[in-house]
């Protein structure tokens, strides 16, 4: 059995986190990094949060306690008493990170802002994870996550467009936020290990979920707002949920695929090999002529037979999974992703593991914390002393002012979305990304999404790829891979997102990058991993979605047949912010250590982790968690609710009483004397009855008057916003989310910003566009070391395109 690598052992973070930053210390500990839990007296209520699991003596626990604190360490602090403030304060000396979710400003009214952490500690890094961050308008309004992610757009997209939208389960807009939070902690550790100072990383929900999906480019740029699907992707068909004889599947056809698929539909009608129908934008404008047909073809097969059917050709084609049946998939069993837990005063369950592989192990998971267990060492080396040891320290008294991670240099053979976002994320950071490319057959798709045949005229390519150098080699030359080879030894790490035995066959393997660079760090993000019996499947985030369960979950209640789920590529977002996070880590790692790793991020993993409450749940009942659409297990009223206009809506929860009883007031009515709903109890058993109540009081007034009103009187509430209402956004505008570049190719271009901000500033990146190949003689000139003789002589030859 290999060892498993952590690769952020020796640092040290304190997590102040509620429910909204957990996941942020949940990724840091799973690489390694030892983190303390700050809970207040009685513990963390997240502990006593819904859905639980019972083992056999009885004992209850928290399936969101246990997936989102799995390994850490628990110290109980009461931060409203001034002596256990000093001994915060104490604990930072010695700490290299410090996690918070609170209100702007709560810190820094008790002295434990970043201000005064730093005068403590210079090095610390701070993460501050919020709905709408530290500044502007926005920046004191109540939130839970409904309200985030109406505010963010992402929930005007998502579900069913006959319904209301719908959001995902659990809560992904504090666990999406906090997977980039970690990502800037990383990218600041980064830059502490040269220069000796920390940051404060400001995070926000609203900002990383508007990255999703082109929302704010397609209505700043086409006027075009992007609007629910279901479950049909919005550029490609046959792309869809399909029924098939003992469930469901999830197809996705592209150009590529299209006459593979019609050679094994073989009774197909005549017209569908008409030319016009290799085109993806016609076949999904006639997506009510073909969806049909499609379905009686799918319709003749077991989800198991016409998903062996259709990958055995490379056509992408997954069951649509429940949560247990991603659980016991003898592919995900195979990897070792769900794993059995010895969790202190329980016992034994199972759950997700972290969702990358490194040197062919994982880190065990650890315990849910002990409340008040953790001790301090008996002796704990000062920031920057021993436990420092050995970490590169590049010299220099100041930073360029190119980003936290400028120096690093990265090699990327990306496509597509998925490892693109990721890419583009480390480039924001400032990091010297390297696209590889080939016009002979390695070109990204997305260079040609809406743009005919040129290839440097796509915007949506350039809002994933900015800032990243083009280099573009012939690979089939049989030069070709000497001179990627000379790249990478000049790089800090190489990765791709190729299908699973690409790389092999170019070069590219783990163990050959090794032989031109032993120390390199190489991660791999195919679908569903590099091992295990379905490691060849062809995947897009679409049907990822579906496998892992998620797709299944993301539904109003009783609205699973079929299900709906989202057109949205979530997969990929994800697993991009995880590829910048693993890969930093891995460099940090490797610069402090001198050794380099081999990391296997599956998507299909990535993803399932995102719904890793519900993975424990059905594990350990062996039964399906059902959908519960946007509702709460915990509060009542909690959902969304029409308002005046075509498809308006609004958002609003009471978590306390005193919110019940402001929104009450309200509403009036006689519902504030209503028995029916005197306690939060009373209102979760007429959730129904409330919501429609609540439902005639919005149905008719605008959705900005409801929310500013209701968050007045001090009641949760927020817009299902918009393309077009993000684009308008005050905060949003304020704090520079929303950036107009002129492009030389593109014109004026709008596009949303990189969503973190680094002591209270915007990063300031260029935005260029990567034409294809522009700079390949300058990579090979001022990187690798070649002369101009070698470079005209390539060119000559054909190895260089």
């Amino acid at each position: 059995m290999d060892t498993p690598v952590a690769f952020l052992k020796g640092f040290r973070a304190l997590d102040l986190t509620g429910l909204s930053g957990q996941l942020c210390g949940r990724i840091l500990g799973d690489l390694g990094m030892e983190v303390i839990k700050i809970e207040p007296p009685g513990g963390d209520p997240v502990r006593r949060l819904a859905p639980f699991v019972t083992s056999p003596d009885g004992k209850r626990l928290s399936t969101v306690f246990a997936h989102l604190n799995a390994g850490k360490s628990s110290k109980v602090l009461d931060l409203n008493k001034e002596s256990d403030r000093a001994a915060f304060k104490r604990l930072v000396e010695a700490a290299d990170v410090v996690l918070e979710s609170f209100q702007p400003g709560e810190l820094d009214r008790k002295d434990l802002g970043y201000t005064d952490l730093a005068a403590i500690n210079p090095g610390v890094v701070m993460a501050s994870i919020t709905a709408f961050g530290q500044t502007g308008p926005k920046k004191n309004l109540l939130y839970n996550d409904l309200v985030a992610l109406a505010e963010s757009g992402f929930l005007y997209i998502s579900g069913d467009p006959l319904l209301p939208p719908c959001r995902p389960p659990e809560t992904q807009a504090y666990y999406f936020a906090s997977l980039f939070a970690a990502a800037g902690v990383l990218a600041a550790l980064y830059r502490r290990e040269r220069t000796g100072q920390g940051d404060h990383v400001d995070a926000t929900m609203q900002e990383t979920l508007a990255t999703h999906e082109h929302i704010i480019r397609l209505y700043a740029n086409e006027q075009q707002i992007l609007k629910r699907a279901g479950s049909q992707h919005g550029s490609v068909a046959p792309a869809k949920i399909f029924p098939c004889k003992n469930g469901f599947i999830y197809l996705y056809v592209t150009r590529q695929h299209w006459k593979l698929f019609l050679d094994i539909w073989k009774d197909h009608s005549a017209q569908f090999d008409g030319k016009d129908w290799l085109n993806n934008l016609y076949r999904r404008a006639h997506a009510d002529v073909l969806n049909p047909a499609v379905e009686a073809f799918v319709g003749q097969y077991t989800m198991v037979e016409i998903t062996d059917l259709l990958q055995a050709k490379g056509i992408p084609c997954v069951p649509v999974n429940t949560p247990l049946g991603f659980a016991n998939d003898e592919h995900v069993q195979s990897r070792g992703f769900m794993v059995t837990v010895d969790h202190a005063g329980f016992g034994t369950t199972k759950q997700a593991a972290a969702p990358f592989v490194i040197d062919g192990a994982r880190l065990p998971v650890g315990s849910v914390p002990v409340l008040d267990s953790w001790r301090s060492p008996a002796y704990v080396s000062p920031v920057g002393g021993e436990r420092r040891e050995g970490a590169s320290h590049r010299e220099r008294d100041l930073d360029s002012g190119n980003g936290p991670l400028d120096g690093m240099r990265i090699v990327s053979f990306d496509h597509v979305l998925a490892g693109p976002y990721g890419t583009t994320i480390l480039a924001e950071l400032g990091a010297d990304v390297v696209k590889v490319e080939s016009s002979k057959g390695g070109m990204d798709p997305f260079r040609f999404f809406g743009t005919g045949e040129d290839p440097n005229l796509s915007p949506r390519f350039l809002e994933f790829n900015r800032n990243k150098r083009s280099f573009t080699v012939n690979l089939k030359h049989p030069k070709g891979q000497g001179v990627v080879h000379d790249l990478v030894a000049k790089a800090d790490a190489v990765l791709d997102n190729y299908s699973v035995d690409v790389v092999g066959r170019i070069g590219l393997a783990y163990d050959q990058l090794c032989k031109v660079k032993p120390d390199i760090v190489n991660l791999r993000m195919p679908g569903l991993g590099t091992t295990g019996p379905k490691r060849h499947f062809s995947t897009v985030g679409v049907n990822i979605t579906s496998f892992t369960g998620l797709t299944y979950m993301w539904n109003h209640t009783g609205n699973t047949n079929p299900p709906i789920g989202s057109q949205t590529v979530y997969p990929d977002y994800v697993s991009g912010v995880l590829c910048a996070i693993i890969i930093i880590s891995g460099v940090l790692h490797r610069d402090r250590q001198k050794k380099g790793a081999f990391i296997d991020l599956g998507q299909s993993e990535a993803t399932a982790f995102m719904i890793g409450a519900s993975l424990m749940e059905a594990a350990a009942s062996g039964n399906d968690p059902e959908p519960i659409g946007n509702a709460s297990f915990s509060f009542a009223p909690h959902d969304c609710y029409p308002c005046r206009g075509e498809d308006r809506w609004c958002v609003l929860a009471a978590e306390t009483d005193s919110q019940w009883n402001a929104l009450a007031r309200i509403i009036g009515g006689g519902i504030e004397q209503d028995d029916r709903f005197k306690t939060n109890p009373d209102r979760l058993k007429y959730r129904a009855v409330l919501n429609t109540l609540i439902e005639q009081w919005t149905k008719d007034k605008d959705a900005f008057e409801v929310r500013d009103r209701l968050q007045t009187a001090g009641v949760p509430c927020g817009v299902v916003q918009t393309g077009e209402d993000l684009c308008n956004d005050p905060q949003l505008k304020e704090r520079g989310f929303i950036v107009a570049v002129e492009n030389p190719r593109l014109g004026r271009v709008v596009l949303p910003n990189f969503p973190l901000q680094f002591n209270n500033a915007r990063l300031t990146r260029r935005w260029e566009f990567p034409v294809l190949g522009r700079d390949t003689e300058a990579v090979l000139r001022d990187v690798v070391g070649y002369s101009p003789e070698t470079i005209a002589e390539y060119k000559r030859d054909g190895v260089l395109e």
